[in-house]
C-alpha cells in the first residue's frame, strides 16, 4: 500500500526513518535507481527529496533540482510500482517517492541490490540450487520448487539431461557443482536410479559437501503430498532397518553383475561398446561408496519431507541465507 503525503509528513514530523531514505542535496540517478530496487526487493519504502538527514535530526531544506523519473526508470529491470510527487511542508517544497514490494527480483543495469541488516544497500547474491530426483517423485519437487520460487535471491535448475553429456561425465558433473547448494529428494525411486546416485556420490566426494547438500528423506507419511495417480509401492527410502539398507547394496551389485554378463553374452564391437561405456562408468562409480551413503541417509543427516514442508522448508532456507 502507498504511502499518502499525510503519512509522509508524519513521518518527517517524528524523524522516523523506517523504510525511509531521506537525500539533500542531490543524488544521481543511479543512486536513486538503487534504492528503489532495494526497496522493490525489500518490504516497499520511501524515498524523500529535500530533508538532510545528519543521522540525529531531519532538517527541513528544499527540493532544488530537476528529477527525470522516467530516467531514473530507464536504469531499471523488473517491473516497479512507485508513486511520486511534489508537495509543501513547513513553507519548503519537497518531493517523494513511494515504493511498493514488488512480485518480482528488481535490478539496476542488471545488478539487484537489497538493504543489508545494517540499513546499507549491497548487491543480491544470486543462489544456484539443483534439485536431484527421481521423476516418480515430481509431485514432491513440485512443491519444493513452489515454495523456494518465493524467495526472488534463488535460482532453481532441475532436470539436467545426462544424455546431453554423453561424451563427458565430467562435464555433467561439472555442471551440477556450479550450483551453490544441491537438494536430493531421496525415495526408493532415487536410490535406485543410476543417474541420480551418480549425481549424489560423486557430489559426496567434494570437500565440505554437507554444507551444501540437503537430504530430504521420503517417509510413508509423505504419501499424501503425492497426487493419487503418481502415487506408487514402496515409494519410502527404507533405510532405518539394517535389512532395507542391505537390499539397496545388494540391489547395485546385482544390477553390476547383470550389466557384465550381459555384455560378455553379447560379444559387442569395441564400437559398440562405447555405448555401454556410460553406464559402466557410472556403475563403477557409485558401487563402493553405495554403503557409506546409505550409512548418511539411516544417521538422519535428512528429514522427511513431511518435517520440512510443515516447517516452511526453513533450514533449508536458512543454510541458504547463510
Amino acid at each position: 500500500m502507498f504511502r499518502t503525503i499525510q503519512d509522509i509528513k508524519k513521518k518527517i514530523s517524528t524523524n522516523n526513518r523506517k523504510d525511509t531514505t531521506y537525500i539533500h542535496p542531490i543524488a544521481s540517478y543511479e543512486e536513486i535507481a538503487k534504492l528503489i530496487a532495494a526497496y522493490s526487493n525489500g518490504n516497499g519504502g520511501n524515498i524523500i527529496l529535500g530533508i538532510k538527514d545528519d543521522g540525529i535530526t531531519l532538517n527541513i531544506k528544499s527540493f532544488v533540482f530537476n528529477l527525470k523519473i522516467e530516467n531514473i526508470l530507464n536504469l531499471i529491470d523488473g517491473k516497479v510500482r512507485i508513486e511520486y510527487n511534489r508537495f509543501a511542508f513547513k513553507g519548503n517544497n519537497l518531493f517523494y517517492i513511494s515504493i511498493e514490494k514488488s512480485d518480482e527480483l528488481v535490478s539496476v543495469n542488471n545488478t539487484p541490490y537489497k538493504f543489508n541488516k545494517d540499513g546499507d544497500i549491497e548487491e543480491v547474491t544470486l543462489k544456484k540450487v539443483f534439485i536431484s530426483y527421481a521423476h516418480k517423485d515430481s509431485d514432491l519437487v513440485n512443491i519444493l520448487e513452489k515454495e523456494l520460487k518465493k524467495y526472488d535471491y534463488i535460482s532453481i535448475t532441475r532436470d539436467i539431461k545426462v544424455t546431453a553429456y554423453r561424451d563427458s561425465l565430467d562435464e555433467f558433473m561439472k555442471t551440477i557443482r556450479d550450483h551453490d547448494f544441491v537438494i536430493s529428494v531421496v525415495s526408493s525411486a532415487y536410490i535406485k536410479s543410476l543417474n541420480c546416485m551418480y549425481e549424489v556420490m560423486h557430489l559426496m566426494q567434494d570437500k565440505n559437501y554437507l554444507e551444501k547438500l540437503f537430504f530430504i528423506i521420503v517417509s510413508k507419511d509423505d504419501i499424501d503430498y503425492y497426487n493419487e495417480k503418481s502415487r506408487y509401492d514402496g515409494f519410502e527410502a527404507q533405510i532405518y532397518d539394517v535389512m532395507d539398507r542391505l537390499k539397496y547394496v545388494t540391489y547395485w551389485r546385482d544390477k553390476k553383475a547383470e550389466l557384465d554378463l550381459n555384455i560378455r553374452e553379447a560379444a559387442l564391437s569395441p564400437e559398440l561398446m562405447v555405448n555401454f561405456s556410460v553406464d559402466m562408468r557410472k556403475l563403477n562409480s557409485v558401487i563402493p561408496p553405495m554403503d557409506d551413503f546409505i550409512k548418511l541417509l539411516s544417521d538422519k543427516v535428512g528429514r522427511s519431507f513431511k518435517e520440512m514442508y510443515e516447517d516452511d522448508f526453513q533450514e533449508i532456507i536458512d543454510t541458504i541465507n547463510r
